[in-house]
C-alpha cells in the first residue's frame, strides 16, 4: 500500500467520525452566508459532503489523488454530482496552482480545514524550499515537519484569499482554545494579508487518533484511540 493511500484510508476514518459527530456541521455554521467555497485540502470528502448539505457549490483541491477517489464516491454515493462539486488535483503551495484558481473560478470564500499529510522523505524534500521561502528554519522544519506544513497550507490558503479579495475560514485542531487575548498567530496573518475583520469560535471536541490518522502534539504521536482536542475557528472578511 502506497504513503498515499494509507493516509486516505486513515483520515478517511477520521473524517468519517467529524461527519456523525456533527464537527463538519458545526464548522460550516460560519459560512451560511457564501454560496460557492474553495475548499484547500477537501481530504475523503466529509467535509466537502457536508458543504454541499448546507447548499453550497465547492470547488475541491486536493493533492492527494487516492482522497479525491474516495471523495468522488462518497458524494456520488450521496446522491451528488459534478453539478455540485468540482474536483482538482493540486498543491496551493505551487504559484502556477494559486494562480490558476484565481484566474479560472469564482468563490465567495476560501477554506481550510484540519491541515494534514503524510510523511516520508520525498515529501520533505519537496516542501523544504516551499517551507524556507514562507520563512521557518531547518530546526523547525526537522522538530515537526508536520506542523511547519501545517502553517505554509494556513499562510497560503490566506494569500490566495486576499489576492481574490474574498473571505477566508482556517480550522485547526489543537489542545487549548484559542481567543484575541490568547492568539500569538492568526491575528498576524490578519495583518499580512489585511483582512479587515477577525473572528474567533472555539468548540470542544475529540478525534480517533489509533485506528484513524494518528494525531501528532509538538511532534509526539498520540496512539490513544481518541484523543479530546479543540477545533479552533479562525474566519477572515
Amino acid at each position: 500500500m502506497t504513503d498515499e493511500l494509507l493516509y486516505a484510508n486513515q483520515w478517511n476514518t477520521s473524517a468519517q467520525y467529524f461527519y456523525e459527530k456533527g464537527y463538519y456541521s458545526w464548522m460550516e455554521e460560519k459560512l451560511s452566508s457564501f454560496n460557492t467555497v474553495l475548499e484547500i485540502g477537501c481530504g475523503t470528502g466529509y467535509s466537502t459532503l457536508a458543504l454541499v448539505e448546507k447548499g453550497h457549490q465547492v470547488i475541491a483541491i486536493e493533492k492527494n489523488m487516492d482522497c479525491i477517489t474516495q471523495a468522488k464516491k462518497l458524494l456520488s454515493d450521496k446522491g451528488y454530482s459534478k453539478q455540485n462539486v468540482i474536483f482538482i488535483e493540486g498543491d496551493i503551495a505551487e504559484d502556477d496552482i494559486r494562480n490558476d484558481l484565481i484566474n479560472r473560478f469564482e468563490f465567495d470564500v476560501v477554506i481550510c480545514w484540519n491541515v494534514g499529510s503524510y510523511w516520508n522523505r520525498k515529501m520533505i524534500e519537496y516542501y523544504l524550499p516551499f517551507m524556507l521561502e514562507y520563512g521557518l528554519d531547518r530546526q523547525q522544519i526537522a522538530a515537526n515537519p508536520e506542523s511547519s506544513y501545517s502553517e505554509l497550507i494556513i499562510w497560503n490558503a490566506c494569500r490566495l484569499a486576499s489576492t481574490k479579495g474574498v473571505a477566508a475560514h482556517i480550522i485547526d485542531r489543537g489542545t487549548k482554545a484559542i481567543t484575541k487575548h490568547t492568539d500569538s498567530y492568526y491575528y498576524t496573518l490578519k495583518d499580512e494579508f489585511n483582512f479587515r475583520t477577525i473572528e474567533y469560535n472555539n468548540k470542544v471536541a475529540n478525534s480517533i487518533s489509533g485506528g484513524g490518522r494518528m494525531l501528532s502534539t509538538n511532534g509526539n504521536v498520540n496512539s490513544e484511540e481518541k484523543v479530546d482536542i479543540v477545533f479552533v475557528s479562525i474566519l477572515y472578511k
